[in-house]
C-alpha cells in the first residue's frame, strides 16, 4: 500500500467515527479545527458553520495568488440497516477488491469525506504551493447551502480554487447544472377500515435496486422504485379495488430511490394476480436492473386506512411525475443536460411529502419541468414550494487553472484527462457569484455508487490524486 494512500485512509477512518449528516455536521466540525489547531494552524468558522483556514505559504512564494482547496463536510447517510441510525452510528468502512466500502449498513460518506481527507493530509504534507486557504462548507447534499449562505470573507483574495468533490479520477470539471429542490405536499386523512369478510392485506416491498446520485447516474438507466410501485399499484387496481394502508420510498431529493414499500387492504386474495402484474413490470426492470426485486408478504388487516381521494392523487402524481432524462447536451456527447428526479414520497403527521430534484443546464428546459410538475401536482391535489436552488457553473475550460490541472495530470499519469461540464451542483456555482475573479474546477478520486449502500472509493485513485493536486500547487 502506498504511504499516502495509507494516511489518507487513516484520516478518512477518523472521519468515520464521528456521525454527520446533512444539518448535523457541527460534531465534526469542531473535530477538524481541532486537529488543525494541534498542527499549528488557526481555523475559524463563519456564522453558518463552514469553516476555514489559512496554510502560509512556503518560502518565497507569500506574494503569490492565493489558492484554495474545498470540500463539503456532510454527506447523504443512505441506509441500508434497520439497525442503523445516521445521527447516532458511526461509519464502518471496509476493503473489498480494492475499494474501500460498507458491508451495507450505510453509505460510505467518501462523498465528500474522500475530499476531506485528502486536505487535511495535504495541509501537513505538501510543502511546496502558494498561500493555501482550505474551505470545509456544510450542508451542500440538502441545497449547497453552506456555499449559499458562506461569509464573503471566506473566499476574499482566493484566485484559484480546487473543489474536492469530484467523483471520477481523471475527469476535470469545469462547468456544472443548476439544482431546484421541490417539495409537494397535500393533505392526508385516514379512514376506517372497511369490513371486508375476504379481505387480505399486503405489504408490497420493491428493493435491490440500484439507486445512485441523481445527478451522476440519472443517464444510466437505474429504474426509479417509487415509480415502479406506483404502475403496479395502478395496475393492481384496474385489477381489484384496494385502499391504501401505507406507502414509503426512496431517501432524499437527489438519491435515485432503490426501494419501496406499499401496503394494501384488498377485498380478497389477490396475491396470484400481484405477482402476474409484477413479473410483466419485471420484464422491463430486468434488463438494467437484475438485482432489483418485488417481495410480497400477508399482514395483519388494519384499523385504518388512506383517505380514497389520498390514494389516488398519489397513484395519479406518480404516474404524471416528470421522472428521468429530459434532454441531452447538444455539444457533449452522452452527457446530460436537463434532467428530474422522483427522490421521496412518506407521509408524516397527516401529510403526504413527495421530494424532487430538478437539474439543469438550460433555463428554459428548467422552467419547462418545473411548470410540468406543478400541473402535475395542482391536478392531484398537492401544492409544491422550492425549498432550495443554486445557479449553474458556466463553463471555464480555457481558464490557466484548468490547463495547468490538466498538464500536472498528464505529468502524473501520461494519459490526458478529461475535461467536461458535470451534471451535478457543484458548489463553485455559488463561490463564484462571492468572487467572481475566481477560476475554479472540480476533481476528485475514483468513486462509485454514491448516495447509496454500495458507495466506495477506489484505494489506488488516492496517491496519483494528491501527487497531481502537489504538482499543481507547485507550478500553478
Amino acid at each position: 500500500m502506498h504511504r499516502i494512500e495509507q494516511e489518507v485512509r487513516q484520516i478518512f477512518e477518523w472521519l468515520c467515527q464521528t456521525p454527520h449528516p446533512s444539518g448535523a455536521e457541527q460534531a465534526l466540525a469542531q473535530q477538524i479545527t481541532e486537529r488543525l489547531a494541534e498542527i499549528g494552524l488557526h481555523p475559524w468558522k463563519d456564522a453558518y458553520g463552514n469553516v476555514f483556514c489559512d496554510v502560509p505559504a512556503s518560502q518565497g512564494r507569500e506574494q503569490q495568488p492565493c489558492m484554495a482547496l474545498q470540500a463539503h463536510l456532510d454527506m447523504v447517510c443512505a441506509v441500508g440497516s434497520t439497525d442503523y441510525v445516521p445521527e447516532r452510528d458511526p461509519i464502518q468502512p471496509i476493503e473489498r477488491d480494492g475499494w474501500l466500502c460498507t458491508a451495507g449498513a450505510s453509505s460510505l460518506g467518501a462523498d465528500c469525506g474522500a475530499g476531506v481527507a485528502a486536505m487535511l493530509w495535504a495541509a501537513q504534507h505538501i510543502e511546496e504551493h502558494p498561500p493555501l486557504r482550505l474551505i470545509f462548507t456544510v450542508e451542500e447534499e440538502i441545497g449547497l447551502k453552506g456555499a449559499q449562505q458562506l461569509n464573503p470573507k471566506g473566499v476574499e483574495g482566493v484566485r484559484y480554487l480546487v473543489n474536492t468533490d469530484g467523483f471520477h479520477w481523471g475527469r476535470i470539471v469545469t462547468g456544472a447544472a443548476s439544482g431546484v429542490r421541490e417539495r409537494y405536499t397535500r393533505s392526508l386523512v385516514l379512514a376506517k377500515a372497511p369490513e371486508l369478510p375476504k379481505g387480505q392485506a399486503y405489504r408490497l416491498t420493491l428493493d435491490g435496486f440500484q439507486g445512485g446520485h441523481s445527478g451522476f447516474d440519472i443517464g444510466r438507466r437505474h429504474e426509479n422504485a417509487l415509480v415502479l410501485m406506483g404502475e403496479l399499484l395502478r395496475e393492481l387496481r384496474m385489477e381489484s379495488p384496494f385502499a391504501l394502508i401505507d406507502f414509503e420510498g426512496g431517501t432524499a431529493f437527489n438519491a435515485i430511490p432503490y426501494q419501496c414499500r406499499a401496503e394494501v387492504l384488498t377485498i380478497a386474495p389477490v396475491r396470484e394476480v400481484i405477482e402476474l402484474i409484477g413479473a410483466r413490470i419485471e420484464e422491463r426492470w430486468r434488463v438494467h436492473e437484475p438485482n432489483g426485486r418485488l417481495t410480497i408478504e400477508e399482514i395483519a388487516l388494519p384499523d385504518m386506512v388512506w383517505d380514497g381521494d389520498a390514494a389516488s392523487g398519489l397513484l395519479t402524481v406518480l404516474g404524471g411525475f416528470a421522472d428521468g432524462v429530459y434532454a441531452m447536451h447538444a455539444h457533449i456527447p452522452n452527457a446530460v443536460a436537463d434532467s428530474s428526479n422522483l427522490g421521496h414520497v412518506y407521509a408524516a403527521d397527516g401529510v403526504i411529502y413527495l421530494d424532487a430534484m430538478i437539474r439543469c443546464m438550460d433555463a428554459q428546459a428548467e422552467q419547462a419541468l418545473q411548470t410540468s410538475h406543478r400541473m402535475v401536482a395542482g391536478m392531484c391535489g398537492f401544492t409544491g414550494t422550492i425549498t432550495s436552488r443554486y445557479p449553474v457553473w458556466q463553463e471555464q475550460t480555457d481558464s490557466h487553472l484548468c490547463k495547468t490541472a490538466a498538464a500536472c495530470y498528464q505529468k502524473i499519469t501520461g494519459q490526458e484527462p478529461e475535461i467536461m461540464v458535470q451534471h451535478v451542483g457543484l458548489e463553485p456555482s455559488l463561490l463564484l457569484e462571492k468572487n467572481p475573479d475566481m477560476e475554479c474546477i472540480c476533481v476528485g478520486m475514483e468513486l462509485a455508487d454514491c448516495h447509496s449502500p454500495k458507495e466506495r472509493w477506489r484505494l489506488d485513485t488516492i496517491a496519483p490524486f494528491l501527487q497531481m493536486l502537489a504538482e499543481l500547487m507547485r507550478t500553478i
